[in-house]
C-alpha cells in the first residue's frame, strides 16, 4: 500500500480524475463491508491472545478526511484495522488481487481500490486523493511492503505527497505482534498478543514529499516499542 516517488511525480502531472468503477465516496458501508467487519471482529478477537492491547482510539477524529499511516509487519495488519478501527476506511490493495472478477467485486464492496506496485500509478493516487477530498479516511502502509521486524523501514514518498497535496490530518499508527499471528508464508492465523497504538493527528510541515514522509515515519516510529523501531530516519 506504499507509493514510490515515481508514482507521486506522475500523479502531480496527471489530468482530471478517472476513478475506479467500484470506488464509493458516499461514506456508506455496503452489506458486504458490514458482514466483513463483523467477521473480522470475531477473527481478531479469537487470534488476540492475553496481553493484547489497543491504545489511543479516542484520538481518532470521528469525522472528516484522515490519512491513516501505519507500520506493517504482517498480512494480518489490515484485518486488525478492519476489526478495531472506529471509522469506515478506504484502502489500497495490490492490483494483482483485482484480476479475479469475483475477488474484485468483493474488494470493490469493501472500499478497496487497486494500486500497481513498483510502477507509476496515477489512477491509484487520483483515487486516494478523491477519497480524502470526499471527507473519508484512507489507510496506508507507507513502508510499501512488510518489514521483517528488524526495524521500521523507510516510508515511500507517496505518503508525504498525499498528505501535502490533500492537506488533511495524518494519523500515525503502529501495529505489532501480528508477525506472530500470521508469519510470512503462513495461511492459517494462530494466537498471539496483538497491539495497536494510535498517535495524535498532525499535519506535516510544508516541504517535499520525501521530507513529509520522513516526518510521518518519525511519528509512527515513536509509537513502536524500541525493538521494532529502528532508526527514526
Amino acid at each position: 500500500m506504499g507509493q514510490g516517488s515515481s508514482t507521486a511525480k506522475a500523479a502531480a502531472k496527471a489530468p482530471g480524475p478517472t476513478l475506479p468503477a467500484g470506488l464509493r465516496l458516499d461514506g456508506t458501508r455496503s452489506i458486504t463491508l458490514r458482514a466483513t467487519q463483523t467477521s473480522l471482529r470475531v477473527l481478531v478477537r479469537l487470534c488476540a491472545a492475553p496481553g493484547s492491547s489497543v491504545e489511543g482510539l479516542d484520538l481518532v477524529p470521528k469525522s472528516g478526511p484522515l490519512l491513516v499511516c501505519s507500520s506493517h509487519l504482517s498480512n494480518f495488519d489490515p484485518l486488525v484495522f478492519g476489526a478495531w478501527f472506529p471509522r469506515v476506511m478506504h484502502a489500497m490493495a495490490k492490483a494483482e488481487m483485482f484480476q479475479n472478477r469475483i475477488l474484485r467485486a468483493y474488494l470493490d464492496r469493501c472500499n478497496c481500490f487497486p494500486v500497481r506496485r513498483g510502477a507509476p500509478d496515477r489512477q491509484a493516487i487520483r483515487a486516494a486523493l478523491a477519497v480524502l477530498q470526499s471527507g473519508s479516511a484512507l489507510v496506508l502502509f507507507p513502508e510499501g511492503h512488510r518489514s521483517r521486524g528488524e526495524g521500521l523501514l523507510p516510508f515511500e514518498p507517496g505518503a508525504g505527497y498525499l498528505a501535502l497535496k490533500s492537506g488533511v490530518p495524518v494519523l500515525p499508527c503502529a501495529v505489532w505482534g501480528t508477525e506472530h499471528v500470521l508469519p510470512r508464508g503462513a495461511l492459517i492465523p494462530r494466537r498471539a498478543p496483538i497491539h495497536l497504538r494510535v498517535g495524535e493527528p498532525f499535519r506535516p510541515a510544508p516541504g517535499t514529499p520525501e521530507e513529509a514522509s520522513r516526518q510521518i515515519h518519525r511519528q509512527v516510529a515513536a509509537l513502536l516499542p524500541l525493538a521494532y523501531r529502528g532508526s527514526a530516519d
